[in-house]
Formats: C-alpha cells, structure tokens, sequence
C-alpha cells in the first residue's frame, strides 16, 4: 500500500538505476561529511582559538596589573618608609651648615677683633716708644746743651775727699737714701766727662748707698740726688781704687762719671 506502481524495468536498466543512485548517494554523503567535519573544525578551531586570546589577553592584564602593582609597590613602600627620615637627613644637613657657617661668622668676627685689638695695641706701643724716644732725644739735647756750657764754666761743688758734683739734670723724683738700694745708669770715662775713653758702663746698676758696696766716691756724691737727675762726678784717687790701682785710666788719676738715678727702694 501507498506504493506507486512501476513499470517494469530491465535488468540492465535497474543496475544502472542503482549504480547512479549509489553514486548520488555517496557524492551527497561525502559532501555532507565534509561539510561536517568543515564545520567541526571551524567549531574547533574558534573555541581553541577564541578562549587562548581571551585567556592571553586576560594573562597578560593580569600579569600587566601584577606588575604595575609591583612596580608600584616598591616606590610607594619606601616612599612611606624611608621619605620621613631622608627629610631628616636633609634637615639635619641643613641645620649643620647653617651652625657650621654661624661658628665661621663668629669666628672671623672673633679674629677681626682681635686683630684689632693687637693693632691697636701696638699702635699704642708704638705711640709710647715714639714718646719715649722724643723725651730721651730732648734730654740728650738738654745735657749736650749743658756740656756745651759747662766747658766755659765749671760749677762743680766739691764734697769730702775732693770729690766734686754737677748736676746737668735735677730729678723730681724721691731722693736717696742712706742704706736704700738703688739703681742707677753710669758712664766712667778718663780725663773728662765729654772726649775721654770710656772705661765702663752699665745701663742697670744696683747697690745700696752707704754701705761699702761701691767706691767711696759714690757715697759721697750722690747723696741728696733725686730720680731722674743726672749728675756728674770727678773722684779723686783718695776716694776711688788708690793712687796704686790703675783702671785704666793711670795709677792716681782721677775718675769721671755721669751717673743717671733710675730707681730708689722705698
């Protein structure tokens, strides 16, 4: 039932009716398989290659956000940790120069002025060396003017044992004592006060009058002599060495001194 009636075929028409039919069959078949397994592939290859990209893609975020976090986390880390105390470093720094440049200032303030001090002060040593020098320069005039006189007049005052005095300069100083130490500044010269040969001098010599220590030429005649006079002596040989004791200026010859009163002991 529900077949349709066919003519009767030959045996040779049906073989080739079923040969042609396989042949479509299979053709249709094949086709069909290959446009399968086609598909298949391009299934394949989509879901292979779509979830590789989507994971490279989300690898590579993920490792491009773990590396921005890493790299992030170093410089922010010891930004927290280590900004405050290289701040401090700085501040420290700062404040060490800022001391080191006020202990120059007040070291070169320090040297200025004490340099000033020592100009000033030998300004002034220099001031008193002139003063010193001008009243030793007048005073040597003052004598000299006085030599110059007592060649045409003597005015010598003679003491015991012939020994006779001339003040050129009358001290204003306290006068000598008898058995007081004092100093004195003298000149022994032979045959006159002005050309003779020098025989001795000292510019610092100190006994006490009166009591021996020198000959007694001198204790005789600077007595009553105040400091900063300046007076000359004649001894004889009777109150010098003797008349046996040559000192250079000949046995018995009288000696000449300009004695300067420097110091007299309270």
């Amino acid at each position: 039932m529900g077949r349709r009636n066919r003519p009767k075929r030959n045996s040779w028409e049906e073989d080739d009716d079923d040969g042609e039919i396989d042949r479509a069959e299979m053709e249709w078949l094949m086709h069909r398989q290959t446009s399968a397994n086609k598909r298949r592939r391009t299934t394949e290859n989509e879901t292979n290659s779509i979830p590789d990209d989507v994971n490279t893609k989300d690898k590579n975020n993920h490792e491009s956000q773990t590396d921005i976090v890493a790299n992030r986390s170093p410089q922010i880390a010891p930004k927290n940790d280590s900004n405050s105390p290289e701040k401090d470093k700085i501040e420290r720094m700062k404040l060490k120069k800022q001391r080191q440049k006020e202990r120059r200032k007040e070291k070169k303030a320090k040297t200025a002025k004490a340099a000033e001090a020592i100009q000033q002060s030998r300004q002034e040593s220099e001031k008193a060396i002139q003063n010193k020098k001008k009243q030793e320069q007048e005073r040597k005039k003052k004598i000299k003017q006085q030599n110059q006189s007592s060649s045409h007049q003597q005015g010598f005052t003679t003491l015991a044992k012939g020994v006779q005095y001339q003040d050129l300069i009358v001290g204003k100083g306290p006068p000598v004592q008898h058995r007081k130490k004092v100093r004195v500044s003298y000149t022994l010269r032979a045959k006159s006060h002005t050309t003779g040969k020098i025989l001795d001098s000292s510019a610092n010599f100190g006994f006490r009058l009166g009591k021996g220590e020198v000959i007694r030429g001198w204790d005789i005649g600077l007595q009553d002599m105040r400091v900063g006079g300046v007076r000359r002596l004649v001894v004889p040989a009777a109150a010098g060495y003797g008349h046996n004791k040559d000192v250079g200026a000949g046995r018995g010859a009288d000696l000449y001194f300009q004695i300067d009163l420097l110091h007299v002991a309270p």
